[in-house]
């Protein structure tokens, strides 16, 4: 029995985590600043499209039908291309930084009063994508 359910919970966890981990940092400034850091199971994305509640899934995702082939297209475009940084941008005030590395799609920013560091795996961007624009209606 105990076998039966530690392969049933290993089963679990592979489908679970097969989408990798949506990391979400951020630690605000100052003697008091908040500090969340999350992972999240990418799964739990996909898997939120399909358990939203259609008709205001339907409602939010009219007339975008364009705008989500395009990002769809961009993160298709971001599998294919080797690890690079896509944007850095500097100022007195704050560190902007967008890679692509290892699979993943990275933002860090650093400004006067936070610091946040999110981190997709950009295989399960692309397939909520393609739940969400499959859930789309048309134009």
């Amino acid at each position: 029995m105990i076998t039966k359910v530690l392969m049933g919970m290993t089963l679990a966890t592979a489908v679970v985590m097969q989408d990798g981990l949506i990391e979400v940092n951020v630690q605000e400034k100052g003697k008091d600043g908040t500090h969340v850091h999350l992972y999240v199971p990418a799964t739990a994305a996909t898997w939120g499209v399909h358990l939203a509640p259609t008709e205001k899934l339907k409602e939010h995702l009219r007339g975008h039908r364009e705008q989500l082939q395009l990002a769809r297209t961009v993160v298709k475009g971001l599998e294919e291309i080797p690890d690079a940084t896509l944007l850095e941008v500097d100022t007195f005030t704050e560190h902007v930084r967008m890679e692509k590395r290892g699979g993943r799609f990275l933002l860090d920013v650093d400004d006067k009063g936070e610091v946040v560091h999110i981190s997709v795996p950009i295989r399960a961007a692309r397939k909520v994508l393609q739940d969400l624009e499959a859930e789309a209606p048309a134009s």
